[in-house]
């Protein structure tokens, strides 16, 4: 699906995860693009390859990976990924370490069911073993990146979490300022905004800070780790910032 031109949505990466492309196509030539932003599952690699195909590429002609957050669901076809293409990766320094780490990252069990989550995601994880991957490129908060992107360190979800924003990619509408949000937030449709998910959230608190400050950033669009894209964005996030401030702010959501 194509977002606005030159940055489309893998739609076959499969499983309620999205992953992204930013690619202007071989007419224009973009430094650092083919970018991808998150690969998704273990397996999501033969569905990834027929959403590049659609596009005229293979994943061996990946430029670089800008990966959000290490959870199975957005790495979880990184290490093969950049066997394959030599890319370069892009993530948090908070964040590399995790990715150079042989296991995945327990839910920290902020509220839920949580003996239960932890007991079949325990199940799962030793089907789909981590593979380390040396981050390349670590970047911070406000670094600047090829294309024009921008590395926005939005902890919570796990602490190095990191969005990347685009001020002015060109749309039918003039320039958009789009953000790819990984799992900083949520998107159930229809504008309904959430949380990122309770039971996988480290810092609930530093989640909502982080929310405020991508508000802050009035995205037009917004392509998220979960949920469809949300267009015309910048009013209802930040409406959404503003009432979780009113109902959180100075309390413990833990």
């Amino acid at each position: 699906m194509e977002v606005v031109p030159g940055l489309y949505c893998l739609s076959e990466v499969g499983w309620g995860v999205n992953a992204y492309l930013w690619w202007p196509g071989p007419a224009q030539v973009a430094e650092g693009a083919p970018l991808l932003f998150d690969c998704g599952w273990p397996w999501s690699g033969q569905g990834s390859a027929r959403s590049l195909a659609r596009l005229g590429l293979h994943a061996g002609e990946i430029h670089a990976v800008a990966i959000t957050h290490d959870d199975i669901d957005h790495t979880g076809r990184l290490a093969v990924l950049q066997a394959v293409s030599g890319a370069t990766v892009i993530a948090h320094a908070l964040e590399a370490v995790r990715l150079a780490s042989t296991s995945w990252r327990e839910p920290p069990g902020n509220r839920g069911p949580i003996n239960l989550v932890m007991a079949a995601a325990k199940r799962f994880y030793q089907r789909w073993p981590h593979h380390p991957v040396q981050v390349t490129c670590p970047v911070a908060d406000g670094d600047k990146l090829p294309g024009g992107w921008m590395a926005v360190h939005a902890p919570g979800h796990t602490p190095g979490h990191t969005a990347y924003f685009h001020p002015g990619l060109p749309g039918p509408d003039g320039l958009q300022r789009v953000l790819v949000a990984g799992d900083a937030l949520g998107h159930s449709g229809g504008g309904r905004l959430r949380l990122p998910t309770p039971i996988y959230t480290e810092d609930m608190n530093a989640a909502i800070e982080a929310i405020g400050k991508l508000a802050n950033l009035a995205p037009d669009i917004i392509c998220f780790g979960h949920g469809p894209v949300l267009r015309n964005a910048a009013e209802p996030l930040r409406r959404f910032a503003d009432s979780l401030f009113r109902q959180y702010r100075g309390y413990s959501v833990d």
